[in-house]
């Protein structure tokens, strides 16, 4: 009778673990009458999500939001699943899935660039010129910060080319897939004593300062130089939206409200915010103890597209992905259809 009693015990054991695994509290939401899926690449952009609300009532429902973040190399497959509501994606991908497949809107920007350019070792430069004859050494090909660092050179009138040596007059790209891999050859010419360039982002610029790099650019800044805006950044990733979703324009309007509160609650709470993500994605790339500088350079901050201003904001980033591969954004800038009324 005993043994039959612990194996009766063992198997309910086993029942609520499995039952345990299957709903963590991120797949259920309480007390709502719809739940969107609400998608978002690891690494910075996901700091955009962290402290968002799971809850938002309006006149017509009250509706659950449930985050999922996922490895940024899958973002553009993920968004476009038929389970999932909302995406944050970089902003090249939201104008091409708007032009590609339609049935989407762009709500904002949230997160306005967060790369920068460091050196191995200690160097005097003034300007972009000052890298002509040097390689950079640079993640993200054809993504939107390759887009922006080439308008910077070109804007400064100076050449480019994708190779593995330094080229006389001209600065030569090399690109890997993740900013450790940058990190790893800036580390090898620094212990050659030799000067490299090389461009990644936050958090991993700041962390990598402890190898003896020096900052010599801000990406972003360079750009609002150029840039006719009030914003210290471009459009790096935006959220966007399913027509249907966009229905409630009420629950449309406290979304974007979330998420401007969400930007603050991160810098108060930088390893709550981290610790968030870890919950829902334990793999995650951010590191739990993160700091409220870290997070501010990481440029979360939500700028509606529902203006012109924040209409403008955004397609002068596209504007410069265009003017060098029109196909990364689907060959042309949306339509009124692509933004809120």
């Amino acid at each position: 009778m005993k043994k039959f009693f612990v194996a009766i015990m063992l198997v309910a054991v086993l029942v609520c673990a499995v039952a345990f695994t299957a709903c963590s509290p991120e797949d259920i939401i309480p007390n709502v009458d719809k739940t969107y899926t609400l998608v978002a690449p690891d690494g910075a952009p996901a700091l955009a999500v962290a402290n968002l609300i799971t809850q938002i009532p309006t006149e017509k429902a009250v509706y659950g939001i449930k985050r999922k973040v996922v490895s940024s190399s899958i973002i553009s497959a993920e968004a476009i699943k038929s389970d999932v509501d909302l995406a944050i994606v970089p902003a090249n991908l939201g104008a091409k899935i708007f032009n590609t497949s339609s049935g989407y809107k762009i709500l904002a920007v949230v997160t306005n660039g967060n790369l920068y350019i460091t050196s191995s070792i200690s160097c005097q430069v003034n300007s972009l010129q000052d890298l002509k004859g040097k390689i950079v050494y640079s993640i993200g090909q054809s993504s939107v910060p390759d887009m922006i660092f080439k308008t910077l050179l070109t804007n400064a009138g100076v050449e480019y080319a994708v190779g593995e040596e330094p080229a006389v007059g001209k600065v030569t790209i090399k690109y890997y897939a993740d900013g450790s891999e940058v990190i790893s050859q800036l580390a090898l010419a620094k212990s050659e004593n030799k000067l490299a360039f090389g461009i990644y982002g936050e958090p991993a610029v700041t962390n990598s300062f402890a190898k003896g790099f020096e900052q010599v650019f801000d990406l972003q800044k360079l750009w609002a130089e150029i840039d006719d805006s009030s914003h210290d950044g471009y459009a790096q990733a935006v959220l966007i939206a399913r027509d249907s979703v966009c229905e409630d324009s009420e629950f449309v309007t406290k979304l974007i409200k979330a998420f401007t509160l969400n930007e603050s609650n991160i810098l108060e709470a930088p390893t709550k915010a981290v610790g968030n993500i870890k919950a829902i994605y334990p793999q995650s790339a951010l590191q739990s103890n993160i700091t409220m500088d870290v997070i501010s350079r990481c440029n979360i901050k939500t700028v509606a597209t529902n203006t012109l201003e924040g209409r403008t904001y955004y397609e002068n980033t596209l504007k410069a992905v265009m003017a060098i591969n029109a196909n990364l954004i689907g060959g042309k800038l949306p339509s009124d259809g692509f933004y809120l009324g």
